[in-house]
Formats: C-alpha cells, sequence, structure tokens
C-alpha cells in the first residue's frame, strides 16, 4: 500500500461476505474474492474525471452470481459532490450515473433487496431508494433537519440507523421513524444497527471508545448503555443480536493500528466486558517479542472485518482482511471463548505496521504461506493450536527473500526429484530433516500458485513448481481462469529460457500439463501467440543441436576409451616390430644396413664435436 494511513481506505463487503471491495485514496477500487483471495475485478475512473473524490461504496450481486448473461455485480460509489454513480463489476463499464442526487455530499449507501434496491443518505438529511439497475429514484424520504454523518443498514434489511448529534431509526417499509434519542453534543463518525432494531453501537470522532445503545421499539426510546473502550479510535463497526433468544449483543471492531475486538455482552445493560483482541503478526517479530518482551513492532494491520456468523452454540465466525489494500489477505476465525487473544502468525514480515509511530501507520504488502493462531504471547500458560488459512500474498523483491527455517533444503527438494540416486536418496531419508514438510495437497498448491501469480512472486512460484505430483499438477492447471493461465505460461517460458538445473527440471512437466489441459484457452486468446512463438524458437534451437551434442558424446566415447587402453599398456613390455621388404635381395640388405651404420655414426661425432666446441667457447669466456 506503500505509506497510505488505514484511515484513508474505504471498504465493504458484499451483503454475504464473499466478496470484499477496497477504494484507495486514488479512486482506484478492487474487488476480492474472500473465499480464494482472488481478485475479482477492479476499476478506476479516467484520467479527465481524476478530480472526483468518493466518501463511501457498496456492493452487491444481482441475479446469478455465476452467469455474467444472467448476474451483474454492481459496484456503487457515492461522491463528495453528491454524486451516485453505478459499475458494472464484470466489465468495468459504468453503468448508470445519477448526478446531485444528494448536494453537500453523500453519506452513506447500502444494498438491500437482493442488491436490487440501493439506499442512498446524503449530508444534507435526505434519503433516497434507487433502482440498483436503473439508477432511477424509487422514492424519497427525509431522515433529519440537520446533516447527517453516518448511515447504517441492518442485516435484516428492515431498518436503517442515521446519526450525527442525533441518533435515529426509521423503518424501510414505512420509510417513517420508529426511535430516536440525543446521542452527545460530538457528531457520530461511526454507527452500527443490529436486527430488529435491539441495540445500536456508535463511534464519535477522535474518541477511543464504543457506545452501545438499548432500543426499546414499545416505548420508542433509545437509551445509553456500556461504554467499550479501545486503545485507539476505531475504523469498523459491526454488531448482531445474540443466538439462543439472549438479550445480549456480539460486536466487532477494529481500530486505527489494525487491531481486532470482539465483545459478547450476555445483557445490553453489562457495565465489564473483556473482548478478544485479533493481532496479527509475522514470525520474526513474534520471535522478537519472545526475546525482548515488546509487542509494539513487527504488526500486520487488519484493514477490514465483519461478523459472519452466529452459532447457537455460542461460536462467533469472522471473517478479516488484513496486511496489504494491494493485495490482502483473508481469514474466518471461530472464536469459542470471548476474552481470550488470538495472535495470527505468518512467515513473511514484509507487511508490518509501527505501533510506535501510528500517525504514519502503513502497510506495504504481504506475503503469506501458512498462518497459525495462538493465544497472547504474554500468557505462557496458554496453548497453541492451527487454524486454516484462506489466501494469497503481495509480490516480495527476488533480491532479497528471507529465510524460511521450515523451507526444506535443496537436498530435500532435489530428493523429491529423483535426481540423486537410490543409494543417496535412501541415506538422506534415514537421517531425516529438521522439519518434516508434508506433501501439498492440490487445492493448497493451486492457492499458493494464486497467489504467486497475482503477486508476480518468483520465489513463491518456485515452490509451487518444485511439486512434482502429477495429479496435483493437473488439477492446479486445470482450475486456472484465462488471464492465470496466461500468466502461468508466460513465467515457464521466460524460467525455461533463462533457468537450467532443477529449476528447468521442475518447470517442464508444468508446462506439459498447462498445454495439455489449457490449449483451448491459449489458442483462443492473441496474447498468447507472441509466447508460443517464442517456446516454439526455442524448442527449435535446442533441438538444432542435439544431433551435433550426439556426434560430441560419440567422439568423447572413443577418445576416453584410447585413453583407456593407453593406460593399460603402459605397464605392459613394448616388443619392437621389424618390417622387412621382400622384393629386394638379401645381398642388397648388408649394404644397405652399412649405410644407414655409417650415417647414423656420422651424425652422432658431429653433434658430440659441437657439443664440445660449445663447452670449450664457454670456458674461453670465463
Amino acid at each position: 500500500m506503500g505509506g497510505e494511513n488505514l484511515k484513508s481506505l474505504v471498504t465493504s463487503f458484499t451483503p454475504e461476505g464473499d466478496f470484499l471491495a477496497i477504494l484507495s485514496p486514488t479512486g482506484n477500487v478492487k474487488i476480492w474474492n474472500t473465499g480464494n483471495g482472488d481478485l475479482f475485478a477492479e476499476w478506476k475512473e479516467l484520467n479527465g474525471d481524476s478530480d472526483i473524490t468518493y466518501s463511501c461504496l457498496a456492493c452487491s450481486f444481482i441475479g446469478n452470481k455465476r452467469s455474467k448473461k444472467h448476474g451483474t455485480f454492481l459496484l456503487a460509489l457515492g461522491t463528495n459532490a453528491g454524486d451516485i454513480l453505478a459499475i458494472n463489476g464484470f466489465t468495468g463499464e459504468r453503468k448508470w450515473t445519477n448526478t446531485g442526487c444528494h448536494p453537500g455530499g453523500t453519506a452513506g449507501l447500502s444494498f438491500a433487496n437482493k442488491g436490487y434496491s440501493l439506499y442512498t443518505v446524503g449530508s444534507d438529511g435526505l434519503a433516497s431508494e434507487l433502482d440498483s439497475k436503473t439508477g432511477e429514484v424509487i422514492q424519497k424520504f427525509k431522515v433529519s433537519k440537520k446533516p447527517v454523518s453516518s448511515f447504517a443498514l441492518s442485516n435484516d434489511e428492515k431498518t436503517c440507523a442515521v446519526a450525527h448529534t442525533k441518533i435515529r431509526v426509521f423503518s424501510l417499509e414505512s420509510k417513517k421513524e420508529i426511535q430516536s434519542c440525543f446521542a452527545d453534543l460530538s457528531p457520530v463518525r461511526y454507527i452500527a444497527i443490529s436486527d430488529g432494531a435491539k441495540a445500536i453501537v456508535t463511534s464519535r470522532f477522535s474518541e477511543k471508545q464504543l457506545q452501545v445503545w438499548e432500543c426499546d421499539s414499545s416505548s420508542k426510546t433509545i437509551t445509553a448503555g456500556p461504554i467499550l473502550s479501545m486503545r485507539y479510535p476505531p475504523l469498523v463497526l459491526d454488531c448482531q443480536n445474540s443466538c439462543n433468544n439472549r438479550d445480549g449483543l456480539v460486536i466487532l471492531s477494529v481500530s486505527e493500528s489494525g487491531t481486532g475486538y470482539v465483545w459478547d455482552l450476555k445483557t445490553l445493560s453489562q457495565e465489564e466486558a473483556n473482548p478478544t483482541k485479533i493481532i496479527v503478526k509475522s514470525v520474526k517479530a513474534e520471535a522478537n517479542q519472545q526475546e525482548s518482551g515488546s509487542a509494539k513492532k513487527g504488526r500486520i494491520p487488519i484493514i477490514a472485518a465483519r461478523l459472519h456468523d452466529l452459532g447457537k452454540d455460542g461460536l462467533v465466525s469472522v471473517l478479516i482482511a488484513y496486511g496489504s489494500a494491494d493485495h490482502p489477505q483473508f481469514n474466518f476465525l471461530d472464536i469459542t471463548n470471548i476474552g481470550e487473544d488470538i495472535v495470527i502468525t505468518t512467515k513473511e514480515e514484509n507487511s508490518v505496521i509501527d505501533l510506535q509511530n501510528l500517525s504514519g501507520a502503513t502497510d506495504p504488502p504481504i506475503q503469506k504461506k501458512t498462518v497459525s493462531k495462538k493465544r497472547a504471547a504474554s500468557d505462557p500458560d496458554l496453548a497453541t493450536e492451527n487454524i486454516t488459512d484462506i489466501g494469497h500474498a503481495e509480490a516480495i523483491d527476488e533480491l532479497h527473500v528471507e529465510d524460511d527455517l521450515n523451507e526444506p533444503t535443496m537436498g530435500e527438494k532435489l530428493a523429491r526429484l529423483n535426481v540423486f540416486d537410490d543409494d543417496k536418496a535412501n541415506t538422506l531419508e534415514n537421517h531425516g530433516s529438521p522439519t518434516e514438510a508434508k506433501l501439498p495437497s492440490a487445492d493448497s498448491v493451486y492457492v499458493l500458485l494464486k497467489q504467486a501469480l497475482h503477486a508476480d512472486d518468483r520465489a513463491l512460484l518456485l515452490d509451487c513448481l518444485y511439486t512434482q505430483d502429477e495429479k496435483v499438477i493437473a488439477n492446479s492447471t486445470s482450475l486456472l481462469n484465462p488471464s492465470d493461465v496466461l500468466k502461468l505460461l508466460d513465467s515457464l517460458v521466460s524460467m525455461i529460457q533463462s533457468s537450467r538445473g532443477a529449476v528447468l527440471a521442475c518447470a517442464l512437466p508444468w508446462l506439459r500439463n498447462l498445454l495439455l489441459r489449457q490449449a483451448s484457452c491459449i489458442m483462443s486468446q492473441e496474447s498468447s501467440l507472441l509466447t508460443l512463438n517464442s517456446l516454439y524458437q526455442l524448442i527449435e534451437s535446442r533441438v538444432s543441436t542435439f544431433r551435433s551434442a550426439v556426434k560430441l558424446s560419440s567422439c568423447l566415447d572413443y577418445l576416453f576409451v584410447g585413453i583407456s587402453d593407453d593406460v593399460a599398456d603402459e605397464t605392459s613390455t613394448i616388443n619392437p616390430i621389424v618390417y622387412e621388404d621382400k622384393d629386394e635381395s638379401d645381398e642388397e640388405e648388408p649394404e644397405d644396413a652399412m649405410e644407414t651404420d655409417e650415417e647414423s655414426n656420422e651424425e652422432a661425432m658431429e653433434a658430440i664435436n659441437g657439443f664440445s666446441d660449445f663447452e670449450e667457447s664457454d670456458d674461453l669466456r670465463e
């Protein structure tokens, strides 16, 4: 996220919580699938409209979620100028614009009626119900004679609450006020309302506490309840009625420091309640805390959260998004004991915030492979539990990768590829490794693969390629969408062009499966032609050297055999070979032999005389 403050982000979940939209200060909106962590859609205003600033957003599906023909993913944005615009998430095109809907600015948006209705509230105190398909105003109604600073819609879509210095509750059926009370002299910044308008939770500007309000439908009054304290001002508010017909309330909040809080009030009049704190840390930060006892550094911020489900057995399910706004991670937490803190530990520390410098609290991108949940580290008696992680990660610097002590060594990776012979492989298995790594499943490898492709992370992609199980490779490649198929194809071709050895051996099975299972998808996209052409040229260049390599191998084998024979002959006695010319007579042979002997004797005498003359000249010089 660079160095942006968490307060500058605007987030919104779909009513079912299956998608999260994040609006950055630059006007760029990214929509993420909370189930698998994939980037679903991205939208940014044209350069000509870059001066537009947005105050709120909401998103929802209309119709069939899985069909673009029979369904639409609608993204609604409210501007500070009071305009409302809707974007088609499937195409990225603007569907409609309602100009001047709320002069003075838009205070809040929320979808209802399965996405077919869009409720908007302006700072001028007017509320509107719009047809989400066309943007036409169905009905307008007055919610306040004074400015409105916050707006919330209940999950059952029957009531809504607006607030500034006064809290008002309206029925969406009659569009009339049913309850009201003065909050305080200070304006309300965030507000949440439970089903049936039984309770309301508010937070005022710059306040480090939450105010709980009890709503009485019979007397149409709202009375102040307990006050819940936080260390930093909140950014997110959510509440739901307790199950089992209790009069209690479950409250979720996220502070500006990126820490999550969950309270479970048994009754709305309960004065004291210990919250469960949800903190995300890196492994390195956790180790530093155990050594130094400091827990202020190394935090990874939670940027969005919602109460996902409340079980009848007291189980509270919370969905959190943490890390970078450019590529967040998602996690579903099941909390059984409210009051016991939860620490989620990630293996990467690239996305941390320094709580000692909160005014510049940042959340740079993170990359995470596994997550563990445990109780607060300050209590040594609390046990450690394992938790399933959902999501993927952002790009890290390829020139600087933190060492992971739990990562298999290169020898173990080569052993899995059967590069070593059987004896060495057995020796490696007998000695064991410091950490016994479990073979990954197709689902886990697919999730990591999606993370690596979206984050353009070469290190994480290599971890996926080290998996050589044919079924895992086939399942992972077959689940990819068209855009990810091309990304993986480009990455594999680039690796094959620039890599050798184990990396090349790991990449080839993946490339083969990708071409076999995604051939129609690859050929249907014109952008793949360049990659396929480069791959074809690469194969041609490698194959063209095959014949010459075979010839060279044959020559080397021949020379090697010759050298081996020469070494063996050095130990044996060399017998002279005499060749006789049968065409010449026996009488000429002695003469030739005598001439040869005389010539050799004369040459020897000349050599001796020359050597003697040389020595004599040296003696004279001395």
